[in-house]
């Protein structure tokens, strides 16, 4: 298929269940597992860092934490898969450890 039948095709929003499961549907899970694995965790941790140095953290659960930053998004994402990647960014960019996270608490990791 040419550029021009597939643009026709995309603007007239007339691409068959087919052509989307082949074509389409791949690019998307592409796309929300590359957010997944490299920018959900990174801004998550920048989220929790950010709120922690402005004392902006408030009494609540890791896991409402990592919720609210990811909301932005607007992706389905398994927040515990997600987790080990912070904890890692948080210690190597932030040098912060998660010491508790039921309320969240952080410390400056030595």
């Amino acid at each position: 298929m040419s550029y021009t039948e597939e643009k026709e095709i995309i603007d007239d929003g007339n691409i068959s269940d087919e052509e989307f499961e082949r074509k389409y549907l791949p690019f998307h899970e592409n796309f929300d597992e590359y957010m997944i694995r490299f920018v959900i965790p990174d801004a998550v941790a920048f989220y929790i860092a950010n709120a922690h140095s402005r004392g902006c953290l408030d009494k609540s659960k890791l896991y409402n934490h990592i919720n609210s930053a990811v909301d932005i998004f607007n992706c389905r994402c398994d927040i515990g898969t997600i987790i080990p990647t912070i904890e890692a960014i948080l210690k190597i960019r932030y040098n912060l450890k998660i010491t508790e996270t039921n309320p969240l608490k952080l410390e400056k990791y030595y």
